[in-house]
């Protein structure tokens, strides 16, 4: 609790804190709505944070969803806030194993890039799937949308792989970036060397000019149709 109340609120893939918080959040939800829908509950592992403000402020009476229904005593926020912490420390130990403190949002936090043939096959998975680190969360813009899914509920599965600022007064001033590289093959030194720009919210320069662009170009590709 102190680290949180020490947290700016910086969804920083190099700190603890944005675990804690995601895994609380996530752990605090499942706790209202599981006790109402049972195993439907299943489709809602994604927290939502205007219901749990309205839970938490008691905003027309939606504080009732912190009683347990099949419980006799009237169950308050601050009790099931305190169980869902319990079970976030106990899924982040059971997970991580590791103290609070070596904890990193970003090791949870991966962009992931998976091949879709070669993805799940042994030992090729190592070598074709990229992962980058990454800061952000469910609610920070251009980043990316989590899986909800277990075992790895916080990996950053849907997001732009293309992000591109156009100057129509300049066309030559435009930037670009793709979340991998230019490269399809695996072994290519470019199949992957635009990912930390990307993971880092940097660009590079686009032009159409083809001149300029032969000018900073690190290679170049030539498709030759067989004869």
């Amino acid at each position: 609790l102190d680290l949180l109340a020490n947290w700016n609120g910086e969804m920083n893939e190099h700190l603890p804190e944005p675990l804690l918080y995601a895994a609380w959040m996530r752990e605090f939800q499942d706790r209202l709505v599981r006790d109402e829908l049972g195993t439907l509950a299943d489709a809602f592992r994604h927290p939502e944070p205007l219901f749990l403000e309205r839970v938490l402020r008691d905003i027309d009476g939606a504080g009732v969803w912190c009683d347990v229904i099949q419980s006799a005593p009237e169950e308050t926020c601050t009790e099931i806030a305190r169980l869902s912490l319990d079970d976030a420390l106990l899924w982040i130990d059971e997970t991580y194993g590791q103290s609070l403190d070596s904890l990193r949002w970003g090791d949870a936090h991966e962009a992931t890039h998976d091949h879709s043939v070669l993805g799940e096959v042994g030992w090729f998975s190592w070598v074709v799937n990229i992962r980058q680190s990454t800061s952000g969360g469910d609610q920070t813009l251009l980043r990316g949308r989590t899986s909800g899914r277990d075992p790895a509920p916080f990996l950053n599965v849907h997001g732009a792989g293309y992000r591109g600022v156009y100057d129509f007064a300049d066309p030559d001033s435009s930037v670009f970036i793709i979340a991998t590289g230019q490269s399809g093959h695996p072994l290519s030194r470019h199949y992957d060397d635009l990912g930390e720009l990307w993971r880092r919210g940097e660009y590079i320069p686009m032009t159409l000019d083809p001149d300029l662009a032969r000018a900073g170009a690190v290679g170049v590709m030539r498709l030759q149709p067989g004869g």
